[in-house]
């Protein structure tokens, strides 16, 4: 089970997001001091009851304390040469849009943080110490957080993730974004694709109660993407990923026959049933080659499309049952 560092906020503030990570990421761990935990929101403590998708994690004061040298350091680049820096955050001069109390609307809250980060902002003038923690400029908030998100991901053995795409040019330097956020954005191009209605339309309890009845589907489905992780790199879309998991009315017929079985035996109604669907589901595929008594002792023998691992099997049935979520 992959685990997954989400930043900069407590959790996702929008639904749209959230309900796409209910539907394939297998744990997602939000950065949630203990003492801030009151702050979750009812939807969000939801589904950290009643799914296995959510945890929340509270760092330690050595995560802390490396995060705040790391962004101490970067912070200083930008301080010195923020012209040549600014453009990360698609900015003209950061320095200046730092020092302005005006932009000093994130706060980042005390516990993800040694008390350096708030006295080195507040000699630099580019943020200040609050009851809860420090406020500053969102830009400087989110390198902050990739920091101290890289650190806790270091050391559970985690990757980080993102909603934010405000700052990719950051993200991208930070080395933050890796082939994982690539991933991401190729399975919900697959859940869109399979889904038949827009997924803010489908209530967050009906989702919750999709994911726990098709766990198991998930995971396989996960470890198929795996299998084609370089390929995504490479340029394979979301609709060749899905066609690799569907049957048509040539394919099954050529298996048939590689079976030895003469097609002119097959009853009309074989035809009657496929002829106006182009591609089937595996589901579907497997009645029909039962129904003609293809399926017993010759199951085995189909080359490709029933010779399947559980794995691929699984896949197979969660992009089927993805295409009758309501």
């Amino acid at each position: 089970m992959k685990t997954l560092i989400y930043y900069p906020n407590f959790e996702p503030p929008t639904t749209e997001w959230l309900k796409f990570a209910i539907l394939y990421l297998d744990r997602l761990e939000s950065i949630v001091p203990y003492n801030r935990e009151h702050l979750i929101s009812d939807d969000y403590r939801r589904l950290q009851n009643e799914t296995d998708l959510v945890e929340l994690f509270s760092p330690t004061d050595g995560q802390g304390y490396r995060a705040t040298l790391n962004a101490i350091t970067e912070t200083e680049k930008f301080l010195t040469r923020p012209y040549e820096f600014s453009g990360l955050f698609n900015r003209p001069n950061v320095l200046r849009d730092w020092r302005n109390p005006n932009t000093w609307n994130y706060e980042i809250h005390e516990g993800k943080f040694s008390y350096s980060w708030i006295a080195y902002c507040e000699e630099q003038e580019i943020g200040i110490r609050t009851q809860d923690g420090i406020l500053l400029s969102e830009n400087l908030a989110f390198l902050y957080m990739t920091h101290l998100a890289k650190e806790i991901a270091f050391d559970r053995g985690a990757d980080i993730i993102t909603d934010n795409l405000n700052y990719d040019h950051y993200t991208s330097f930070s080395r933050g974004r890796t082939p994982l956020a690539q991933r991401h954005q190729f399975i919900k191009g697959i859940i869109k694709l399979k889904v038949p209605q827009n997924l803010n339309s489908i209530s967050l309890q009906s989702l919750i109660d999709f994911r726990n009845r098709n766990i198991e589907l998930i995971n396989s489905f996960n470890q198929q993407i795996d299998l084609v992780e370089n390929a995504i790199g490479n340029g394979i879309t979301e609709e060749q990923f899905i066609t690799n998991y569907n049957y048509t009315l040539n394919t099954l017929i050529a298996e048939i026959t590689n079976l030895g079985i003469n097609t002119a035996s097959i009853p009309l109604g074989f035809y009657a049933l496929t002829t106006n669907v182009n591609v089937l589901n595996y589901e579907y595929a497997r009645e029909i080659l039962a129904g003609l008594g293809i399926i017993h002792n010759g199951y085995h023998a189909i080359k490709k499309s029933l010779r399947d691992s559980r794995n691929e099997r699984n896949c197979r049935k969660y992009l089927v049952r993805l295409s009758h979520l309501k």
